[in-house]
């Protein structure tokens, strides 16, 4: 009993420290200022495992086959890299993107690596690929959660979006996660069950809840995306035109008033570059998961290291950008802007 209080405990403490309190309100105060020159380094990053994935989602542009990106996996060294060169400061890797994480062989030894250089992980898998000695090792490594995306309750909803995935084998991959854990006495890994609310699932949300009650996981029911590669692109007028077959009837899970063709809630200003970045499989950095291709890469963390790139010049651009200063150069994100900032 006192394992499942401490053990946790443990884990939240021990991503605690000076260097990283005083980066919270750094980052806190400066935001308020919009400043462009950041005096912390980003306290939370994306690391791409791969761009290669087993499914074929419509909306993604990995399920897509889009052209403009070169496929690969992240090297553990090139990992490391980054880890050695900024993990006293990080609280948080995501290690995921676009791709599955459970395709990259190195997927553990980085979780590994990193939860013992005191980061909390969060891994995001389709979960259609997973055997026992692997998911024995994935426990082991005390990832803090494990995302799990399944949108739908039932096999037929399921697969109309997850082109590719087997539903019975999600479930069984889930309860076999759930039953490694209590073998292994980890209380402090939590497994997710993801449901994105589709037109097509919408109807499925109170089964599905009561699945992951049934099965021992959480579950977040969240807002879908429309076309994942576009989105930052477009107006939602547009991605509602194109998307609207997979848009969502209830308004509680719509984040778009079909009528106007608007966003419901409307962001102002963008954190993102202030918070956190995103380093590609190959090492490009950019400033948010919404953006992929490598030509609007800020610089590559592999051979320029993020200590020179969080504030180098397209960083301090993109956040004048946001905060309506004048820049001379154009980032991605005053493309972004320019469209009203992405709605999830």
């Amino acid at each position: 009993m006192l394992a499942k209080i401490y053990q946790p405990l443990y884990h939240k403490l021990r991503v605690i420290s000076a260097r990283k309190i005083l980066s919270l309100i750094l980052a806190k105060c400066q935001i308020r200022l919009k400043s462009e020159r950041l005096l912390y380094l980003p306290l939370r990053i994306t690391i791409e495992t791969g761009n290669i994935c087993n499914l074929r989602c419509p909306l993604c542009p990995t399920g897509q086959k889009n052209p403009n990106s070169t496929r690969g996996f992240i090297q553990f060294s090139d990992f490391k890299k980054i880890v050695d060169e900024i993990g006293s400061h990080l609280l948080l890797i995501r290690l995921y993107n676009w791709g599955e994480p459970l395709l990259n062989n190195d997927l553990i030894p980085m979780t590994t690596y990193a939860v013992q250089k005191g980061i909390t992980v969060n891994i995001s898998t389709n979960l259609n690929r997973l055997d026992e000695e692997t998911a024995e090792k994935l426990v082991e490594s005390f990832p803090f959660k494990i995302f799990v995306s399944c949108d739908g309750a039932t096999s037929r909803t399921y697969s109309h979006y997850h082109i590719g995935g087997n539903f019975s084998t999600v479930l069984h991959n889930m309860k076999m996660l759930v039953r490694i854990k209590k073998e292994k006495n980890n209380y402090y890994t939590r497994i997710i069950w993801l449901f994105h609310v589709f037109k097509h699932n919408q109807h499925e949300i109170e089964t599905a809840k009561k699945m992951a009650r049934e099965m021992g996981v959480d579950i977040h029911i969240n807002s879908m995306r429309t076309d994942m590669g576009k989105e930052i692109f477009e107006t939602a007028a547009q991605a509602i035109e194109r998307d609207k077959q997979w848009i969502p009837d209830d308004p509680q899970y719509c984040p778009f008033d079909l009528e106007t063709k608007t966003v419901r809630k409307p962001k102002s200003f963008c954190e993102l570059p202030w918070k956190e970045l995103v380093v590609n499989w190959e090492g490009s950095v950019l400033p948010c998961c919404s953006v992929f291709e490598e030509k609007y890469s800020f610089g590559n963390a592999f051979k320029e290291g993020i200590n020179s790139i969080w504030n180098n010049s397209l960083y301090r651009s993109a956040r004048r950008e946001i905060a309506d200063k004048k820049s001379e150069t154009t980032t991605i994100c005053h493309i972004c802007k320019s469209t009203g900032f992405t709605y999830f």
